[in-house]
């Protein structure tokens, strides 16, 4: 209790001190602000809370990556179920924010307190694997995209890189890096204006949006796969429901709760308009010219209509500034889910806390750095990282379903109907496209 009190003591000292700076800025000027002003400034300030962080850290290397895959071995094929997950990815993650926010638990120790600790570790313990190999992952791309820069392997930079990230992601300030992270990061707006220099088919691209088309060999479902994994992914439903309750927001609970859904909604429009876009480059460069995608360098192709030779370092700014994102929120979920289910508070402070954090950080980024070792190749990596993604989804969204209906934890704040069918849909896509990948594993 003292921890959270001097916390918050702390954050509203530097709201304040904000405000004041602001308010300076503006005197200064000859104009003072204006009750339309601050309101207008708060709701900026809403849109760059976790919900945004989220939908953009989504978008780290090894999604964006394959995404690109996507856009380069199926065309436009899957633009369809882009649009169709959008809304449903939105219904998972405000579902994990609201259960944050009306419980002020993490899913972990929801999962603890309602169906025992063997169910909490397992489902942390699976977790805890697809993160480690979208870490090695991310810092794949990462190295590569200090490759495309520098000119030097990627692999002499993942020691390093792994270093740093731990280090950064444990120090107290980290939420001012992780806003200038996310500014590097949306460098992958690019794509939206790459796309109109490719001279892409938009009458083929306005069609393969609107109606569904398959390909229903194995390349086409495992791409399929990814691309859901990558979409609904297992540690960013942790991460929303965590960072929800460690966000500050005034107001009563339902005010809160609108802030929260503007929040989420925003993220998820601005991350899945530029997976649209990245898909839409790929398939009209890379698709059309037959050009396979087996680097970063590949990935980089996509954007020289656009860029030129700038392209490289475009894409690499890109590559860096969404691994530092996504990395240190993949690090903290891992660590939100096993302290969880272990019944530790991450609340709670002090030197028990501060070596266990370091400790979960360390083993995440130890074992991926063993999984590189292994000589796996990147694009591969990538791709299963976030196929292994997509298996354990649905038994998360399947246990946000049944939490998010408990009047127990979720009082008068249950999901809707509505809300609730979303979470049936988007399950039984994630089954049944996983039960259709093993079926093509094993028949071919």
């Amino acid at each position: 209790m003292k921890t959270e009190k001097t916390a918050s003591q702390g954050q509203y000292t530097i709201n304040r001190a904000t405000k004041s700076l602001h308010e300076h800025i503006l005197i200064s000027a000859g104009d003072a602000p204006s009750e339309g002003t601050e309101v207008r400034r708060h709701a900026f300030l809403r849109l760059l809370g976790p919900g945004l962080l989220s939908g953009t850290s989504g978008n780290d290397p090894s999604a964006v990556t394959t995404y690109a895959i996507d856009g380069a071995r199926i065309g436009y094929g899957h633009l369809w179920l882009l649009l169709f997950t959008t809304p449903l990815y939105y219904a998972v993650q405000f579902a994990c924010a609201k259960i944050g926010r009306v419980s002020q638990k993490g899913l972990s120790q929801l999962l603890l307190e309602r169906y025992g600790t063997k169910v909490a570790l397992a489902i942390s313990l699976l977790l805890s694997i697809s993160n480690v190999a979208l870490i090695a992952a991310d810092l794949a791309a990462i190295g590569s995209g200090l490759e495309l820069i520098m000119g030097i392997a990627w692999g002499y930079f993942i020691a390093p890189l792994a270093l740093a990230l731990w280090f950064l992601t444990c120090r107290p300030d980290f939420e001012a890096f992780k806003k200038i992270f996310l500014t590097m990061s949306l460098v992958f707006l690019a794509y939206i204006l790459a796309s109109i220099f490719t001279h892409a088919n938009w009458g083929s691209v306005l069609m393969h949006t609107l109606i569904p088309q398959m390909r229903w060999d194995l390349a086409g479902i495992s791409s399929a796969v990814a691309l859901l994994g990558a979409t609904i992914s297992p540690y960013s439903m942790f991460w929303q429901s965590h960072a929800e309750i460690e966000e500050q927001r005034g107001g009563t609970l339902k005010q809160q709760l609108r802030a929260t859904r503007l929040d989420v909604g925003s993220g998820a429009m601005i991350g899945q308009t530029i997976v649209y876009f990245i898909m839409v480059t790929t398939a009209s460069t890379l698709f059309v010219h037959h050009r396979p995608m087996l680097t970063a360098i590949d990935a980089a192709y996509a954007l020289e209509p656009l860029a030129g030779r700038l392209a490289r370092y475009l894409f690499a700014i890109g590559l860096i500034g969404s691994g530092l994102v996504a990395i240190p929120v993949l690090l903290r979920s891992t660590f939100y889910a096993v302290s969880g289910a272990c019944g530790w508070s991450p609340f709670s402070g002090g030197k028990a806390w501060q070596r266990g954090i370091y400790l979960v950080l360390l083993a995440a980024v130890v074992l991926a750095f063993m999984s590189l070792a292994l000589n796996i190749p990147g694009i591969e990596l990538i791709l299963w990282s976030n196929i292994l993604a997509a298996i354990i989804a649905p038994l998360l969204v399947i246990s946000i379903l049944w939490i998010g209906n408990q009047r127990a934890i979720m009082k008068d704040q249950c999901l809707s109907l509505p809300h609730s069918m979303s979470l049936v849909i988007i399950a039984f896509i994630l089954v049944a496209s996983v039960l259709l990948l093993f079926y093509q594993l094993f028949a071919s």
